[in-house]
């Protein structure tokens, strides 16, 4: 057998029992590192290949940016670590939100005018299209170029859906204490 046939048998029993691990679990923590092992051995599978590019993506943006963000989301919302949640004290944090949001609509609104978000990726390049350049060379330079200048839009709204999809994971996992809900249904009777 040669390096790489031990290689690749070593890195799918590691796929393997990592997924398992995945389902077979009780502790979220747990799956959670036992996903982030699958995605890195997925990316050592990515270097078999000679796939360089597609392993460093997979490291950095998978198992490292994107698997990070859910650990720390579900060690947050892990029952039972810490103590309830208290009501919120810093109330300046609603106007810094607020104001932040505003200023975000107004860049949005500004982009659209200037026609930032209206030029595709072939208006932006002299010549033949971009993404034809990418089919055609598939150099990472030329797709950092499209991803990042033709397709920064729709680049940044998936960064907003997972800053969205946070936020919402945190309010619905979120323990409400006894007094908590108790005030809130008086309150609710009286109106």
């Amino acid at each position: 057998m040669s390096g790489e046939t031990l290689a690749f048998f070593a890195l799918a029993a590691v796929a393997i029992f990592s997924g398992l691990g995945v389902i077979l679990f009780r502790n979220a923590v747990y799956c959670m590192l036992s996903l982030i092992l699958n995605l890195l051995s997925l990316a050592f599978f990515f270097l078999l290949l000679q796939s360089i590019f597609v392993a460093t993506i997979q490291v950095l943006v998978y198992a490292g940016a994107v698997m990070v963000l859910f650990l720390f989301v579900v060690t947050m919302l892990t029952p039972g670590s810490g103590a309830a949640p208290t009501r919120d004290r810093i109330r300046w944090q609603w106007f810094a939100g607020l104001g932040l949001g505003v200023i975000l609509a107004g860049a949005l609104i500004y982009a659209v005018q200037m026609g930032a978000v209206a030029q595709d990726v072939c208006a932006r390049t002299t010549g033949e299209c971009l993404a034809k350049t990418v089919a055609a060379n598939g150099s990472t330079e030329t797709f950092g170029l499209a991803l990042f200048n033709g397709y920064a839009l729709p680049f940044e709204l998936t960064s907003v859906l997972l800053v969205v999809a946070v936020i919402g994971a945190v309010l619905l996992g979120r323990r409400w204490r006894r007094e908590d809900l108790a005030g809130r249904d008086a309150s609710h009777g009286q109106r």
